[in-house]
């Protein structure tokens, strides 16, 4: 009768700890799929930029510029904001037409803009006469996010048609063929001294 009992113990006792290391386990999963979520929410709340314009080309007293307005679409603020710009030509034999860098201090909301202004006085004369060959453009923004307290990094590849008996040619988002060829480009020109986004 005691012998009854033992094994009426022990299966118990085993069937109680099988029971605990299922919920154990269960309680692990729950915790792993609340963190996904956490980690998807956060990622889709943050601040990420585009343009709902095209890129353009503007005449500014009479000097050509890249006119390039962002806008934040994401939920959470951007801010920091810190851009790198090179615009080259799309032969990809020259050194950059222009870089430049711009920085904004103030908060970027949700739906808020900040435009970016890249001057191209190398090509007046040839913008003046009318014919501007095509020109790449790369964008390196980097931001922070101030509610979640993490730094994002975004790279823009834009191409600008140029110009064609004085009529000024759309820009485009680069291929991906093109990109392939703008990073060769990049490893290219590093050497030579030519400071490019890191």
């Amino acid at each position: 009768m005691s012998r009854k009992k033992g094994n009426i113990a022990n299966y118990t006792s085993i069937i109680a700890t099988v029971a605990t290391a299922i919920l154990a386990i269960t309680a692990l999963i729950t915790v792993y799929i609340t963190l996904s979520a956490w980690r998807e929410e956060r990622e889709a709340n943050r601040p990420y930029f585009t343009f709902y314009d095209s890129p353009a080309v503007v005449f500014n007293s009479e000097s050509p510029q890249f006119e390039i307005k962002f806008t934040n679409v994401g939920e959470h603020p951007a801010v920091d904001l810190w851009s790198k710009s090179l615009v080259f030509n799309t032969n990809l034999k020259e050194k950059p037409i222009a870089e430049d860098e711009y920085a904004l201090v103030n908060d970027i909301p949700k739906n808020a803009s900040a435009t970016l202004m890249i001057g191209l006085g190398q090509i007046e004369k040839q913008a003046h006469e009318g014919n501007v060959e095509p020109q790449f453009i790369v964008i390196v923004l980097r931001y922070q996010d101030p509610i979640i307290n993490e730094k994002f990094e975004q790279t823009l590849y834009v191409r600008w048609n140029g110009m064609q008996k004085g009529k000024v040619l759309p820009t485009t988002h680069a291929e991906e063929e093109e990109k392939k060829i703008i990073l060769q480009y990049f490893e290219r020109i590093r050497f030579n001294g030519v400071s490019i986004p890191e």
